[in-house]
């Protein structure tokens, strides 16, 4: 696996642009924004996830990056993160509720994976979701992941290369 970059490269989809997320994106993720599970309830937590993502991705733990539609309106996130064990990446990610159901995270994910296999070049690529989330579960399923596991209410899908 080659080394995770200190700042997340730009990357061109179909639909959409991955682009590294700055502080100052913070006022308009907030609602999307996670740190190991747990929502951000302000601007500053945002920004704080932002830094704390950051100072991971400065350690090779993770690859984060904003999602921009068309207009250039950053409208979710998306990433590799807790690191890669065994050159295997966890890819996470999520969309403003305004955006979703435009088919824009499947270009997105679509981005991420070719980047993961052929820029990261990981061995393999998993994701979680709660069974409870059928719209997250049709991406990585119209994204090629395979149900693997299901523990509790937690489904793991792997994406074979």
């Amino acid at each position: 696996m080659k080394s995770v970059p200190g700042i997340s490269p730009t990357l061109q989809g179909t639909r959409v642009r991955l682009r590294a997320l700055l502080a100052v994106d913070a006022d308009a993720i907030v609602e999307v924004s996670f740190y190991d599970g747990v929502p951000a309830a302000s601007p500053a937590a945002a920004r704080a996830m932002l830094a704390r993502i950051a100072e991971d991705q400065a350690r090779g733990e993770t690859i984060h990056w904003g999602i921009e539609d068309a207009a250039g309106t950053l409208c979710g996130t998306i990433g590799f993160y807790r690191g890669f064990p065994d050159a295997v990446g966890e890819v996470g990610f999520v969309l403003r509720p305004a955006w979703r159901g435009h088919g824009l995270m499947s270009d997105a994910l679509g981005v991420a994976i070719r980047y993961g296999y052929e820029g990261l070049e990981l061995a393999g690529i998993v994701a979680h979701t709660e069974a409870s989330n059928p719209a997250s579960i049709a991406v990585l399923e119209r994204c090629g992941f395979q149900h693997v596991a299901t523990v509790g209410s937690r489904r793991t899908y792997a994406r074979p290369r």
